[in-house]
Protein backbone atom coordinates (compact mmCIF):
# COMPACT_ATOMS: atom_id res chain seq x y z
CA UNK A 1 0.00 0.00 0.00
CA UNK A 2 1.35 3.34 -0.83
CA UNK A 3 1.30 5.80 1.67
CA UNK A 4 -1.30 8.21 -0.39
CA UNK A 5 -3.56 5.65 -0.19
CA UNK A 6 -2.98 5.17 3.79
CA UNK A 7 -2.97 8.73 4.47
CA UNK A 8 -6.72 9.03 2.00
CA UNK A 9 -8.21 6.34 4.42
CA UNK A 10 -6.82 8.13 7.90
CA UNK A 11 -8.41 11.13 6.27
CA UNK A 12 -11.87 9.35 5.70
CA UNK A 13 -11.67 7.38 9.20
CA UNK A 14 -11.04 10.53 10.94
CA UNK A 15 -14.50 12.44 8.70
CA UNK A 16 -16.43 9.32 9.42
CA UNK A 17 -15.93 9.34 13.43
CA UNK A 18 -16.53 12.75 13.17
CA UNK A 19 -19.70 12.91 11.60
CA UNK A 20 -21.26 10.13 13.30
CA UNK A 21 -20.33 11.81 16.66
CA UNK A 22 -20.74 15.45 16.46
CA UNK A 23 -24.62 15.05 17.21
CA UNK A 24 -23.62 13.58 20.48
CA UNK A 25 -21.74 16.67 21.73
CA UNK A 26 -24.21 18.62 19.97
CA UNK A 27 -27.07 18.62 22.10
CA UNK A 28 -28.40 21.63 23.55
CA UNK A 29 -31.49 20.63 24.04
CA UNK A 30 -32.85 17.29 25.92
CA UNK A 31 -34.33 14.48 23.29
CA UNK A 32 -37.15 13.71 25.36
CA UNK A 33 -38.88 16.76 27.54
CA UNK A 34 -39.29 16.02 31.32
CA UNK A 35 -42.95 15.20 32.64
CA UNK A 36 -44.69 18.29 33.96
CA UNK A 37 -45.40 18.59 37.56
CA UNK A 38 -49.26 17.92 36.83
CA UNK A 39 -48.55 14.86 34.89
CA UNK A 40 -45.77 13.11 37.47
CA UNK A 41 -48.26 13.95 39.98
CA UNK A 42 -51.34 12.37 37.73
CA UNK A 43 -49.05 9.37 37.51
CA UNK A 44 -47.84 8.56 40.90
CA UNK A 45 -51.81 9.08 41.79
CA UNK A 46 -52.40 5.80 39.39
CA UNK A 47 -49.68 4.27 41.13
CA UNK A 48 -50.53 4.44 44.76
CA UNK A 49 -54.04 3.57 43.44
CA UNK A 50 -53.07 0.61 42.35
CA UNK A 51 -50.63 -0.19 44.95
CA UNK A 52 -53.84 0.14 47.73
CA UNK A 53 -55.45 -2.38 45.38
CA UNK A 54 -53.20 -4.71 45.58
CA UNK A 55 -52.24 -4.39 49.10
CA UNK A 56 -56.49 -5.02 49.66
CA UNK A 57 -55.87 -8.00 47.25
CA UNK A 58 -53.19 -9.56 49.74
CA UNK A 59 -54.76 -8.76 52.32
CA UNK A 60 -57.71 -10.58 51.25
CA UNK A 61 -55.99 -13.39 50.12
CA UNK A 62 -53.79 -13.81 53.48
CA UNK A 63 -50.76 -13.19 51.67
CA UNK A 64 -50.40 -9.94 54.77
CA UNK A 65 -51.34 -9.73 58.04
CA UNK A 66 -53.40 -7.72 59.44
CA UNK A 67 -51.33 -4.80 61.12
CA UNK A 68 -49.07 -4.71 58.25
CA UNK A 69 -51.81 -4.60 56.19
CA UNK A 70 -53.26 -1.43 58.15
CA UNK A 71 -49.50 0.15 58.55
CA UNK A 72 -49.13 0.21 54.59
CA UNK A 73 -52.62 1.33 53.60
CA UNK A 74 -52.34 4.20 56.20
CA UNK A 75 -49.30 4.89 54.58
CA UNK A 76 -50.39 4.97 50.85
CA UNK A 77 -53.46 6.81 51.78
CA UNK A 78 -51.97 9.15 53.20
CA UNK A 79 -49.85 9.69 50.24
CA UNK A 80 -52.56 9.59 47.99
CA UNK A 81 -53.81 12.36 50.14
CA UNK A 82 -51.11 14.61 49.82
CA UNK A 83 -50.73 13.99 45.93
CA UNK A 84 -54.39 14.64 45.56
CA UNK A 85 -53.88 18.31 47.55
CA UNK A 86 -51.04 19.47 45.43
CA UNK A 87 -52.82 18.35 42.77
CA UNK A 88 -55.70 20.71 43.50
CA UNK A 89 -53.14 23.50 44.51
CA UNK A 90 -51.87 23.45 40.72
CA UNK A 91 -55.68 23.26 39.35
CA UNK A 92 -56.30 26.65 41.61
CA UNK A 93 -52.92 28.48 39.83
CA UNK A 94 -54.58 27.38 36.51
CA UNK A 95 -56.68 30.88 36.26
CA UNK A 96 -59.98 31.17 35.55
CA UNK A 97 -59.49 34.03 32.79
CA UNK A 98 -57.27 31.43 31.01
CA UNK A 99 -60.39 29.60 30.10
CA UNK A 100 -62.45 32.38 29.39
CA UNK A 101 -60.22 33.68 27.09
CA UNK A 102 -59.00 30.69 25.40
CA UNK A 103 -62.79 29.55 24.68
CA UNK A 104 -62.75 33.42 23.30
CA UNK A 105 -60.48 32.33 20.90
CA UNK A 106 -61.81 29.18 20.20
CA UNK A 107 -65.28 30.89 18.67
CA UNK A 108 -63.05 33.46 16.85
CA UNK A 109 -61.43 30.80 15.04
CA UNK A 110 -65.08 28.40 14.35
CA UNK A 111 -66.01 32.66 13.69
CA UNK A 112 -62.88 33.10 11.23
CA UNK A 113 -63.38 29.24 9.43
CA UNK A 114 -66.98 29.85 8.77
CA UNK A 115 -66.70 33.10 7.24
CA UNK A 116 -63.51 32.07 5.21
CA UNK A 117 -65.85 29.29 4.54
CA UNK A 118 -68.44 31.40 2.81
CA UNK A 119 -71.07 30.84 5.00
CA UNK A 120 -72.42 32.63 8.05
CA UNK A 121 -72.09 30.92 11.89
CA UNK A 122 -74.95 29.02 12.12
CA UNK A 123 -78.04 30.74 14.42
CA UNK A 124 -80.41 27.25 14.79
CA UNK A 125 -79.92 24.19 16.04
CA UNK A 126 -81.48 20.74 15.14
CA UNK A 127 -84.21 19.72 17.37
CA UNK A 128 -83.24 16.19 17.70
CA UNK A 129 -79.56 16.19 17.88
CA UNK A 130 -78.74 19.40 18.86
CA UNK A 131 -76.10 20.01 16.17
CA UNK A 132 -75.78 23.49 14.68
CA UNK A 133 -77.91 24.45 11.62
CA UNK A 134 -77.33 27.12 9.05
CA UNK A 135 -80.23 29.13 7.95
CA UNK A 136 -81.51 27.90 5.14
CA UNK A 137 -80.80 24.72 5.99
CA UNK A 138 -83.95 22.03 5.21
CA UNK A 139 -82.40 18.65 6.74
CA UNK A 140 -79.86 18.33 9.74
CA UNK A 141 -76.43 17.88 8.23
CA UNK A 142 -75.61 15.57 11.28
CA UNK A 143 -78.65 13.50 11.66
CA UNK A 144 -80.59 14.39 8.48
CA UNK A 145 -83.58 15.29 10.66
CA UNK A 146 -86.28 17.40 8.31
CA UNK A 147 -86.24 20.61 10.29
CA UNK A 148 -89.53 22.19 10.46
CA UNK A 149 -90.22 25.25 7.78
CA UNK A 150 -88.80 28.31 9.34
CA UNK A 151 -91.29 31.33 10.23
CA UNK A 152 -91.16 32.90 6.63
CA UNK A 153 -91.65 29.66 5.35
CA UNK A 154 -94.92 28.92 7.48
CA UNK A 155 -96.06 32.79 6.88
CA UNK A 156 -95.74 32.06 3.33
CA UNK A 157 -97.69 28.78 3.21
CA UNK A 158 -100.36 30.46 5.49
CA UNK A 159 -100.94 33.02 3.15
Amino acid sequence: MSPGTLLLGLALLIILALVVALPLFDRKTPAIEPPSRRETLEQERRAVIGAIRELDFDYRTGKIGAEDYKRLREARVARGAQILRELAELADEHDATDVEAEIEAQVARLHKVAASDGRAPAKAVCPSCGHAVGADDKFCPQCGQRLWPRQSEAVASAE
